[in-house]
């Protein structure tokens, strides 16, 4: 028995809805201990030891966010603003070489060109 693709959409679509809706609710709760652990850090004076971890976890939540817009939206440009956002949190978050940053940021350039003048051109 062959379902129509139709269906088969539907379903996949429906599968998509749920995992968006159980990403965006653990990066709520994520974000809830994530801003109990900055009142902590602030309290007990450790923002500055504690920062590179609280920025790696606050980045990681907005690709996981970013993620859950793409499953819902369908938007091709969303997927380069996951990019751009991956890139910059491997330049922010990770001990790299300058040469590394340098082609983190020409990347981060070049997906951001894409973004504003290569997709929105094709799809107009």
């Amino acid at each position: 028995m062959k379902l129509p693709t139709s269906i088969l959409t539907k379903i996949i679509t429906f599968f998509e809805w749920v995992l968006a809706i159980i990403i965006i609710m653990a990066v709520m709760a994520e974000g809830t201990m994530l801003i109990m652990e900055l009142y902590t850090y602030i309290s007990d004076w450790q923002i500055a030891e504690k920062f590179q971890t609280f920025l790696s976890n606050a980045l990681l939540y907005i690709i996981g966010l970013e993620v859950a817009l793409m499953l819902i939206k369908r938007d091709a440009i969303l997927i380069i603003d996951i990019m751009i956002y991956a890139v910059a949190r491997k330049i922010i978050i990770q001990n790299v070489s300058v040469w590394e940053i340098l082609i983190g940021v020409i990347a981060i350039i070049l997906l951001y060109f894409l973004k504003n003048y290569g997709v929105k051109k094709q799809s107009s």
